[in-house]
């Protein structure tokens, strides 16, 4: 059933020609957005997480493509190779920079801020005592504050 056209169908702002509008039932945009073109470190990433068969005991096993590339460098230098150990060492310093437990590190950063807080905080209990004894008058609540605070130090 095809509609009627209307001579009286205004075209303007907001208003496209009938047969320029989209059909019901179709997309605006059929082919959709497109891909993405994949990067070196996309399909460097995606073919180490790929998982090959690897013969162990006589049996097959599924194991990623790291997993496969590791073991075959632990083997290489197990046997004597220096090269395969020199690589299995940089790969292990890399590792624990990225992974390592930084507890101890943001314990002292922690610290750190910590006792600038302290210091600032000691710092404005002085200037108040000075505001106090230069005349300024501040009011009853502030000088308590700082009355606490100085009993809390």
């Amino acid at each position: 059933m095809a509609k009627k056209r209307s001579a009286n169908y205004p075209i303007g702002d907001k208003k496209p020609r009938r047969g320029s509008q989209f059909k019901p039932g179709r997309s605006g945009n059929p082919h959709g957005r497109p891909k993405q073109a994949d990067t070196v470190a996309d399909v460097l990433q995606k073919e180490l997480k790929a998982r090959i068969a690897v013969v162990k005991d006589g049996k097959r096993q599924m194991v990623s493509m790291l997993r496969a590339i590791i073991k075959q460098h632990l083997n290489m230098a197990a046997k004597g190779d220096s090269k395969a150990f020199d690589n299995l060492l940089k790969a292990l310093k890399v590792h624990r920079i990225e992974s390592g437990d930084n507890l101890s590190a943001l314990v002292q950063e922690f610290r750190a801020i910590h006792e600038q807080h302290v210091a600032a905080d000691h710092e404005r209990v002085k200037l108040s005592d000075v505001g106090d004894l230069n005349g300024q008058t501040e009011s009853h609540s502030q000088v308590s504050l700082v009355k606490e605070k100085r009993e809390n130090l």
